[in-house]
């Protein structure tokens, strides 16, 4: 199934501890079987974390999220705003988070 939208965020930590962090955080809310087929009956197609390499001194992580549609992302918004985090240790509390979505025009898939 291709992607019609797709959301595309950096995010930035200040210091390598606050990044790996929120890695942790994220590894456990993924290995959740029943979060994932949550978000994939909501429309979720894929979801990759990297990390940024390339900019010297900065831990950044990229996030990309493939949807099936708008509907699609506006459902696994809502998904992913009930997930419960401790606020006042959780990581991302530290980092800055730029965030776009787009609507995919070309995409070329050599599976």
């Amino acid at each position: 199934m291709n992607a019609k939208l797709m959301s595309y965020n950096t995010q930035d930590f200040p210091t390598k501890f606050h990044m790996e962090a929120h890695i942790k955080e994220l590894e456990k809310i993924t290995s959740d079987i029943e979060m994932v087929n949550k978000l994939k009956r909501a429309g979720l197609i894929s979801y990759t974390l990297t990390q940024v390499w390339n900019k010297q001194g900065k831990f950044r992580l990229g996030h990309y999220w493939s949807y099936k549609d708008e509907k699609s992302f506006v459902n696994c918004q809502k998904i992913i705003n009930q997930i419960p985090r401790d606020d006042e240790d959780s990581a991302s509390n530290n980092s800055i988070l730029q965030a776009d979505r787009g609507i995919v025009l070309l995409n070329v898939n050599n599976n």
